[in-house]
């Protein structure tokens, strides 16, 4: 039965998000990603409720989108990142495993809307990766990054890469710190079965330029991954 329902689950979220994409591909050849950044929204949105999974989103405070930002999430799904497209205010460009490019129709649409590949197992590529996404924070577009580097196995919060505090350190942005809790259940890495139910995103409050500024890059590195661990619930921050 858990297969049947997961086929159907499959079946009507290709058929409705598969034309998204396309049309997406279409609009990415007259229009700027900005102007249509706002119908995709919406779309990613729809899907997620024709799925039964639309997700509560949770603000610790108002988000100062009128200064570039870099949000970190965990990462235990490749559903994290329509969620991250879907829940974040703002436009921003995300920083994708390479990987992520060559996938049918998704990963064109990605190329498409701008996102940066990174190929974590090339120090000298993924140093200019960063180099584009400083970039685009320099003129005001907001930036993603997944700072466990890949998708978790069981679930639960992993190790983060240094890399990206570096990054955060040279860019003269605040992190914004976000957990995304409930899509492993939704479909993990190691499974086909997708399983629609609640998700749960939290914003965590802005760590400041200054407060960035004044701490070593394995400090802020801490602190991020625990405020992150704060805002999960207990099965994802390994409590259970």
């Amino acid at each position: 039965m858990r297969a049947l329902k997961s086929l159907y689950y499959w079946i009507v979220a290709l058929g409705y998000f598969g034309p998204v994409l396309f049309i997406l591909i279409l609009r990415s050849y007259i229009q700027k990603p900005q102007q249509y950044d706002p119908w995709l929204k919406r779309r990613i949105i729809t899907l997620f409720k024709i799925l039964r999974s639309e997700p509560h989103v949770e603000f610790s405070e108002p988000l100062p989108l009128d200064q570039p930002l870099i949000f970190m999430a965990n990462h235990t799904s490749l559903i994290d990142i329509p969620l991250l497209k879907a829940s974040i205010p703002a436009y921003f460009i995300g920083i994708l495993a390479h990987l992520q490019f060559s996938y049918f129709m998704y990963g064109p649409a990605a190329r498409r809307i701008g996102s940066i590949p990174i190929d974590r197992e090339n120090i000298r590529l993924s140093l200019k990766s960063f180099d584009k996404a400083r970039e685009l924070l320099q003129q005001g577009i907001h930036i993603t990054v997944l700072p466990e580097g890949s998708r978790s196995k069981d679930g639960h919060l992993m190790p983060f890469k240094k890399l990206p505090f570096r990054f955060a350190k040279e860019s003269n942005a605040a992190i914004v710190p976000m957990a995304i809790s409930g899509v492993f259940k939704m479909k993990n890495k190691d499974s086909l079965h997708l399983t629609p139910g609640k998700i749960i995103i939290r914003f965590g409050s802005p760590i400041g330029v200054a407060k960035i500024a004044s701490m070593e890059t394995e400090d802020l590195m801490e602190v991020t991954r625990k405020e992150i661990y704060s805002l999960l619930e207990p099965f994802e921050a390994g409590e259970s």
